[in-house]
């Protein structure tokens, strides 16, 4: 590969309005050394390179001119191996440390970025010895990207008391100044029907989600009795929201479905009653089996009047349920909703509710051959393959 490095020295010198003199003084070297550089006649010391890049505003890739799928492949890479470290029991706080700058030096743009944020590392990154790192990234990240959620939200989780609030006073806003909470001010004091309605959809289903999250719903410390209560409330609250559906089909609720039915069941089957935990799961199974039916991308029905109008798409898709870059690729469906940049998705792994029926919340169903066969048609629904290049 040429090295193009004392062209991009020239051409980002000047972008910063800089003169090789300026650019010289601050590096501690002459203007004669950054002139043969630029005209290709020497290159620069290798430690020189983060200092040059920095100064430049660039990474270092992009300094010695690396193609981008050439620098796609490396960041993937970086992702990859940060991801192996961080899931290991005893993961070596220094290798991370390593990753982390290498990660931040170079590949901040990245189209795979965000994948630190989203891959559930968070348990080594709260290690005092990693967090300083963590910080430094999570700042240079949010420079580029301000107001990324996925970065806030972690960060939220894993920092320190003493820097959490200055993070959050420098970075989040104080009150919900997101785009969609201005747009929905916006066209409604403008009676503007045509955009308004849009957002409220999107609102209504932000806070239809947030009543099925029992975790809004109950202290800390709630006893048993309380948790199932909770359950209880967003069953009835979905077969409410769902009150227009004409069948029981997939539909954008298909995710809550599924989850919900498998709590209803083992519920029964703590409670003593077979029989009716058994009919429940013959549903709520034939409806995973129907889910996973979907190959190509399909619009679900809303089946709420409220919410007519929402898009919401299932299609097939391969990946690991612990993102880790070694294990193989299991087939899920893939549920996702856009409006503007925001994002809502939930991914369907038959794995996962095979692992539930296995679970000690259905103890009392395992000798019978009913249960059994439900057992046997859900694990034929998980299909891995080696992970693609």
């Amino acid at each position: 590969m040429k090295l193009t490095i004392g062209e991009n020295i020239r051409r980002f010198r000047k972008k910063n309005d800089l003169t090789q003199e300026a650019l010289a003084d601050r590096l501690g070297v002459t203007y004669q050394s950054v002139s043969r550089w630029e005209k290709g006649a020497t290159y620069p010391d290798m430690e020189l390179l983060p200092a040059i890049a920095s100064l430049l505003e660039v990474t270092v890739d992009e300094l010695l001119g690396v193609p981008s799928i050439e620098k796609e492949k490396r960041a993937a890479e970086a992702f990859d191996e940060l991801r192996r470290e961080c899931v290991k029991r005893d993961y070596d706080a220094e290798k991370i440390v390593e990753l982390l700058r290498d990660i931040r030096r170079n590949y901040l743009d990245s189209d795979k970025a965000w994948r630190p944020w989203c891959e559930g590392n968070s348990r080594a990154f709260r290690d005092p010895k990693i967090l300083p790192e963590v910080r430094l990234l999570a700042q240079a990240f949010l420079e580029r990207h301000p107001m990324n959620p996925h970065v806030l939200e972690t960060m939220a989780e894993i920092e320190d008391e003493e820097h959490l609030q200055p993070f959050l006073d420098r970075y989040a806003a104080s009150f919900d100044c997101s785009q969609r909470a201005l747009l929905f001010d916006r066209y409604l004091v403008l009676g503007d029907a045509q955009r308004f309605e849009p957002e409220r959809r999107y609102k209504l289903y932000k806070s239809i989600l947030a009543f099925f999250d029992t975790r809004n719903l109950l202290k800390m410390g709630a006893s048993r009795e309380e948790r199932e209560m909770a359950e209880l409330f967003r069953t009835r609250m979905l077969s409410l929201v769902r009150s227009d559906a004409v069948d029981e089909c997939p539909d954008m609720w298909v995710d809550e479905r599924i989850e919900f039915g498998f709590w209803e069941s083992a519920l029964l089957a703590g409670k003593g009653k077979k029989e009716e935990a058994i009919s429940n799961l013959e549903k709520v199974v034939g409806l995973l089996e129907d889910t996973m039916k979907i190959t190509e991308k399909v619009l679900l029905p809303t089946s709420c009047r409220f919410l007519e109008g929402m898009e919401v798409y299932a299609e097939e898709r391969w990946s690991d349920r612990d993102n880790h870059p070694d294990s193989p690729d299991e087939r899920f469906i893939f549920v996702v909703t856009h409006i503007g940049k925001m994002c809502t998705c939930s991914c369907i792994y038959p794995a996962n509710y095979s692992d539930s029926l296995h679970s000690e919340s259905f103890a009392s169903l395992r000798d019978d051959p009913a249960f059994e066969v439900l057992c046997d048609r859900v694990k034929a629904l998980i299909l891995t393959r080696p992970k693609q290049a």
